[in-house]
């Protein structure tokens, strides 16, 4: 599915009075969707196979209310808006697969606790916990995504309270994610 959690762990790593600030782990913040690669469109799955054009975008990142865009954000989170095409087919049918994904991209112990799909729409809630470089964040995780054969838009919540260099307490630490994709044609 994407790499959230590695994301709102190198938010976590890079809120504003850390020290680390410039040192967040670029390898760790790709927000994609995986395309599965296979000779024929799975007819269960609403988007179909083919060409897609992919377009990535934080569109919001709070640390203890402060909100950051634009020329506040790093030039990691920047990096990531970004539109790209490849040829496949987005797979949001599976929960086990998703998870599965969603941990493997993360590097981190991933659980959907809610998985609902429909033709028109996935919904799932989950959290993250053993975040590299963040031990004490484990963020909730919600994902709606809204998709027809040939468009999806996903929008991608993580919340949840860390320790951050210069700030008192355990600040909330939020960042909102949209992703979406145009089928374009065939592969």
């Amino acid at each position: 599915m994407m790499n959230v959690a590695s994301l709102a762990a190198a938010i976590a790593r890079a809120a504003p009075g850390n020290a680390q600030l410039r040192k967040v782990n670029r390898a760790a913040l790709f927000l994609t969707v995986p395309l599965a690669a296979c000779a024929a469109d799975n007819p269960e799955n609403t988007p179909q196979l083919g060409i897609w054009e992919i377009s990535t975008k934080v569109t919001s990142l709070s640390v203890g209310g402060r909100y950051l865009a634009g020329d506040q954000l790093l030039d990691e989170f920047k990096r990531l808006e970004q539109t790209e095409s490849r040829c496949g087919e987005p797979m949001f049918l599976d929960r086990d697969w998703q998870q599965d994904d969603i941990a493997k991209r993360v590097r981190a112990d991933c659980t959907l606790d809610t998985f609902d799909w429909t033709p028109a729409q996935v919904t799932s809630t989950g959290r993250c916990t053993n975040v590299p470089g963040a031990d004490d964040f484990g963020p909730r995780l919600r994902v709606t995504i809204d998709q027809t054969a040939d468009y999806y838009r996903m929008v991608i919540t993580m919340e949840g309270s860390a320790s951050v260099r210069g700030a008192p307490g355990r600040p909330l630490i939020s960042v909102i994610a949209v992703q979406e994709g145009r089928r374009t044609g065939d592969c």
